[in-house]
């Protein structure tokens, strides 16, 4: 009997094991994520620092991550190791970038904002940086994925991503428009349809509308 606990005991000892560690969120909320990560804008750089008290790059972005139950591996080395890799093409704000700074290989991390924005741990303290940044630029080496996009929805025909505040309409049965509310940067939004009123629209579903403003948003086809 006690050698049927001792082998029960470390069966679940070795499932425990398979489960833990690096995780890979279903469908999380990544405007959520995205919107937290800004709330630590100018937080000091540590080195070593995985706490609001100071933060550095690898701590930073497991820290964030760690808040939507997603587990990430602990240097940006391994991180860049163990995420799935996406291109560039394919980048979605929650996406992790990764860069060769103060060593050969991924030495530094970010999260990605989308319109060619990341945040990270600077040795300026946590910061918005953009890609096209000539240093980032020449030193970036790829991105990662944890957390996957939300499937889409039926009728759903693509995502708008928010780059600069545009004004959300409301349609009424007369095809009249009211202003609704502002949207924000670094929000996501399920696009059901569009039409060539007002320039563009783009139908957010419930007779809500935004305009197409390519300054503005950035409208991704589903299957993109």
């Amino acid at each position: 009997m006690k050698k049927v606990r001792n082998l029960l005991g470390l069966l679940l000892f070795i499932i425990t094991l398979l489960t833990s560690g690096q995780g890979k969120a279903e469908a999380a909320e990544i405007a959520d994520l995205t919107d937290y990560a800004q709330k630590f804008v100018g937080v000091p750089y540590k080195w070593g620092g995985t706490t609001p008290s100071g933060f550095d790059c690898s701590g930073y972005v497991s820290y964030v991550y760690s808040e939507f139950g997603v587990e990430l591996p602990r240097t940006s080395a391994d991180q860049f190791a163990q995420g799935d890799k996406i291109e560039a093409s394919d980048r979605v704000p929650g996406d992790l970038l990764f860069f060769t700074t103060y060593k050969a290989g991924p030495s530094h991390s970010g999260i990605y904002l989308g319109d060619n924005k990341f945040i990270h741990a600077s040795p300026k303290g946590i910061q918005i940086a953009s890609l096209n940044d000539s240093y980032y630029k020449n030193r970036y080496l790829g991105a990662r994925r944890y957390i996957q996009p939300a499937p889409m929805k039926e009728g759903q025909i693509g995502t708008v991503y928010i780059k600069k505040k545009v004004n959300l309409w409301q349609r009424d049965e007369n095809g009249k428009l009211k202003e609704v509310k502002v949207l924000n940067p670094g929000e996501t939004y399920r696009v059901y349809g569009s039409d060539s009123l007002y320039g563009g629209q783009f139908n957010l579903g419930s007779q809500l509308f935004i305009t197409n403003i390519p300054t503005h948003i950035e409208f991704k086809p589903a299957g993109n």
